[in-house]
């Protein structure tokens, strides 16, 4: 999937030691479950993988074409959500690339591929300190549904009719 200035493409084995990296990040991974272990970071990385090869909408990686680097990724996973599997859909950015679009625009891409593939609700859990995520939810048409405790953390559940 390309955009004016990203790609969001399939992740690759070449990825992982940018993302195991990532995922060890506390700036990278603010506003969510805390770091990752190197182990932790591979399992996730390999979840990541696998999942993008059965759902074309999976978590991908977000890549500045202008330099071709990683900035973080965008798309949806799987959890369980009051006794249902629900798709959640998020993106994560390195500090650098926030507040300048990217997190829209790359998500506006995968959310066109949904659209076509997926019938349903769409989640998105937010912290609820993380306003510039809630904006980007609102611009991707997510509207606030409640606030839920997810694995251990209280989030706000924003949702999206889709297809």
């Amino acid at each position: 999937m390309l955009t004016e200035r990203l790609e969001v493409r399939t992740p690759v084995e070449g990825d992982r030691d940018r993302f195991v990296e990532l995922f060890g990040d506390p700036e990278f991974m603010v506003f969510s479950g805390g770091v990752l272990d190197a182990a932790g970071a591979n399992e996730r990385f390999d979840h990541m993988q696998e999942l993008a090869v059965e759902l074309p909408y999976a978590k991908r990686p977000i890549v500045e074409r202008a330099t071709g680097s990683i900035l973080g990724y965008t798309g949806v996973d799987r959890f369980e959500f009051e006794g249902s599997t629900r798709l959640e859909f998020g993106w994560r950015l390195i500090p650098s690339a926030r507040g300048v679009g990217y997190a829209t625009e790359a998500a506006r891409a995968v959310l066109a591929v949904l659209e076509r593939e997926f019938t349903g609700t769409v989640l998105a859990m937010i912290d609820p300190e993380n306003d510039p995520s809630k904006s980007v939810a609102r611009r991707l048409g997510f509207e606030f549904w409640k606030l839920a405790t997810v694995g251990g953390y209280l989030d706000e559940i924003h949702r999206r009719e889709v297809g």
